[in-house]
């Protein structure tokens, strides 16, 4: 059709047709394009844990090439749950963390207090105390229930000799909801672990949160 024989009005009529399909084309790809950053927002929450700092006292760091003795903590329980074998996959985790920066590591291989540990640090000569505690350990199906898995942990240190105590944290995390069943809380231990004995040996450290 050619649009020069219609009268001016039809031809107005047609002009004013296009450009409003143009201008709700427009606002139909804005809405898309909304959905899609809201969509993608919602996807990268689920796909980072997220980490909390409860409770934080650094009274002294200590000098890299230090001795450590890492107590044993006892397992976490959650509700009638014992989770056997997270207190060792606590130690594991501060004890790997420790190693680059000390002269000697050594892990308790029971559980005792801490008047024990310490008689047994001072006899091996050994600078500091850790002692762990799990204070929250749950693990969950997270895949099916959309319940993350949860960590709280206090780290505390102690000087051997003296028995006074350089730092103390209480650290928490929860899992990533997208995380198909592969995820458990053992995994969330080394952003936490990280943060403590960053802060004990005086290193500046950007921890995810």
């Amino acid at each position: 059709m050619n649009f020069r024989t219609l009268p001016n009005i039809k031809l107005l009529h047609i002009m004013i047709l296009l450009i409003h399909l143009k201008i709700e084309d427009f606002m139909d790809f804005r809405k898309i394009s909304v959905l899609c950053v809201i969509a993608a927002s919602f996807t990268l929450g689920a796909c980072s844990s997220k980490y909390r700092t409860d409770n934080h006292q650094l009274v002294q760091a200590v000098a890299s090439d230090s001795s450590f003795y890492i107590m044993q903590p006892k397992d976490g329980i959650f509700g009638d749950i014992n989770y056997a074998g997270s207190g060792q996959m606590l130690l594991l985790e501060v004890h790997k963390q420790l190693v680059p920066y000390s002269s000697l590591v050594v892990d308790a291989t029971e559980i005792k207090t801490r008047d024990e540990a310490f008689e047994e640090a001072l006899s091996q000569n050994i600078d500091y105390l850790i002692d762990l505690q799990i204070l929250h350990w749950e693990d969950r199906a997270t895949e099916w229930s959309g319940r993350p898995d949860r960590i709280t942990i206090h780290y505390q240190a102690f000087n051997v000799n003296t028995k006074t105590m350089l730092a103390s944290s209480t650290l928490s995390a929860s899992s990533k909801w997208a995380s198909f069943g592969s995820d458990h809380p053992v995994d969330l231990l080394p952003v936490p672990t990280t943060q403590f004995v960053s802060a004990l040996l005086g290193k500046s450290l950007d921890v995810e949160k």
